[in-house]
C-alpha cells in the first residue's frame, strides 16, 4: 500500500493506494482511496509535522496492509525506528532530512472525546485546562445510524462552563466497509494533527477498565504488558506525544458513578443514534446504561430496559450470539443491585452470575493503573480519582486479578434456559 496527503485550505486530505495483497489480506477494506481532515470554521488546516502525519497514515490504515506500506513524505530516523515494533510490514520512505519533533512544555493536554460517560469521566479527573477534541463524522449517502446531535450538544456545554473544544471533521471511516474506525484509536487522529497548532503534551483516552484489562471478555490480562500498548505507547512517544489513560483502572460502573456525582456528567449522553436528552432505547449502549444507572439510584429496573431485552433486535443478539457478553461483569453489577423485571430477568440474572459473582469491585479504581495515567497529571487524576470514587481495597484487587467469564458447558445450559424464557415472553 501506497499513502500521500496533500493539505488544501481548510482540508488536509490522504490517499491511498492498496495493491491486491491489501484486499486479499482484509476484506474491510472499501473501495474509498482517500480520507480527508478539515476545519469547521472554514480557517487553513495547520501544519503538522512529517511523523504525526506518518501516525495518523498508519492508525488508518494498520489492518488493511498486507506486507508493505509505503509513504509518500520524508520521517525522521526517530520514527523509522519505532515502526520496527510492527515486524510484519516492510515501511518505506522517501528520502530527505526530517528533524523528530519533542514533547513540548505547555502543561495542555488533549481528550479524544466523543461526548459519552466514559470520556466525559475522564474529562473530570483531568486538569481544568485539558482540551477535548471531538471528531464529527462527515456525513455520505451511506447508511448509518449515528447522529451526531447529542455529543454536539455536549461540547457546547462544556463550552459553556469554559472549556476549549476542538471539533474536526474527517470520514477515514469510510476506509473500511461496512464502516466503522480502522483502528480502535483512530479517532484520536484530529487531536494528533492539531496537537502542534494546540501545544498538546499528551493525548488522553477514555478507556476504561473493562476495554484496557480485559475484564469485558474471558479473562484478565496485564495491559501495560499487551501488545496494544506496546505498540501505541511507543508510537505515540515517537512523536513526542504522551499516550495517556486517566481511567483505564476505572470500570463502566465507576465512569457512570463519577458522572453521577461530577458537575460536568450530567452533560453525557452515551447514545450515538437519539437526540439530545432523547436516546434510541434500542441500541446495546441504551440497555446496558440504563440498566446500570437503574442500579447506581436503586430503583427498580425500568419497563425501557425489559421491552429492549424482549423487543431489540440488537440487544437480543448480543445477549444470545455473544459468549461472553461484552462487559457481561457490568451487567451482573446491574442486575445484582436492582430488583424487578419478571421471569425474562430473572432468568439473565443466571446467565450473568449476577447472584454468585464479586463485582462490588467495579465501584473503585485500580490504583496499579496509576503507570497509565500521564507523569504530567498523574498525582491530580489521583487526587480526584480518590475523592469521587476511592481506590480498591487488597480483596478487590485480588477479585479483578482473578476475573475469568469462560464459555464452558454450565453456561451454555443457563444460555439455553434464558432463550427458552425469552421464547415464551
Amino acid at each position: 500500500m501506497q499513502v500521500f496527503f496533500e493539505k488544501i485550505r481548510e482540508k488536509l486530505i490522504f490517499k491511498i493506494i492498496p495493491d491486491k495483497n491489501d484486499k486479499d489480506r482484509n476484506q474491510k477494506l472499501g473501495e474509498h482511496s482517500q480520507f480527508m481532515y478539515r476545519t469547521l470554521d472554514g480557517s487553513e488546516f495547520p501544519d503538522v509535522h512529517p511523523d504525526r502525519l506518518a501516525l495518523v497514515a498508519l492508525l488508518n490504515t494498520l489492518p488493511f496492509v498486507s506486507d508493505s506500506l509505503n509513504f509518500g513524505w520524508p520521517v525522521s530516523d526517530r520514527f523509522k525506528q519505532a515502526t520496527k515494533i510492527v515486524s510484519r510490514i516492510d515501511f518505506t520512505f522517501i528520502d530527505g532530512k526530517v528533524e523528530p519533533i519533542h514533547r513540548c512544555d505547555t502543561g495542555r493536554h488533549a481528550l479524544s472525546f466523543s461526548g459519552g460517560a466514559d470520556s466525559t469521566a475522564a474529562l473530570a479527573v483531568m486538569p481544568h485546562s485539558s482540551e477535548p477534541v471531538f471528531m464529527l463524522r462527515s456525513k455520505r449517502k451511506s447508511r448509518t445510524l449515528y447522529d451526531s446531535h447529542a455529543a454536539h450538544e455536549s461540547c457546547r456545554q462544556l463550552s459553556k462552563l469554559g472549556f476549549n473544544i476542538n471539533i474536526i471533521e474527517s470520514d477515514f471511516e469510510y476506509l473500511r466497509d461496512p464502516i466503522g474506525f480502522p483502528t480502535d484509536l483512530s479517532v484520536s487522529t484530529p487531536a494528533i494533527l492539531i496537537a502542534e497548532s494546540r501545544g498538546f503534551e499528551s493525548i488522553a483516552f477514555g478507556t476504561i477498565l473493562e476495554s484496557a484489562y480485559g475484564t469485558s471478555g474471558e479473562k484478565f490480562r496485564e495491559y501495560s504488558n499487551s501488545s496494544h500498548y506496546r505498540l501505541w505507547n511507543r508510537m505515540f512517544e515517537s512523536v513526542g506525544l504522551g499516550y495517556s489513560l486517566p481511567i483505564a483502572g476505572v470500570s463502566e460502573v465507576g465512569s457512570s458513578l463519577i458522572c453521577k456525582i461530577h458537575p460536568i456528567g450530567r452533560f453525557h449522553q452515551s447514545c450515538i443514534r437519539g437526540k439530545w436528552e432523547d436516546p434510541c432505547n434500542k441500541c446495546w449502549k441504551c440497555f446496558r446504561k440504563e440498566t446500570l444507572m437503574a442500579a447506581l439510584t436503586n430503583t427498580r429496573l425500568s419497563p425501557i430496559s425489559v421491552s429492549m431485552i424482549k423487543s431489540s433486535k440488537e440487544v437480543k443478539r448480543r445477549l444470545i450470539d455473544d459468549k461472553p457478553i461484552k462487559h457481561e461483569g457490568v451487567l451482573a453489577f446491574s442486575l445484582n443491585n436492582i430488583q424487578g423485571g419478571g421471569p425474562v430477568v430473572d432468568s439473565l440474572r443466571n446467565l450473568v452470575r449476577a447472584k454468585e459473582i464479586d463485582t462490588d469491585w467495579m465501584r473503585h479504581w485500580y490504583p496499579k493503573s496509576l503507570d497509565l495515567i500521564d507523569h504530567d497529571y498523574r498525582d491530580f487524576t489521583i487526587s480526584k480519582l480518590n475523592e469521587l470514587i476511592g481506590e480498591m481495597n487488597m480483596d478487590q484487587i485480588d477479585a479483578l486479578e482473578s476475573w475469568e467469564n469462560h464459555n464452558h458447558e454450565e453456561r451454555e445450559k443457563r444460555l439455553d434456559s434464558f432463550k427458552s424464557v425469552l421464547s415464551l415472553a
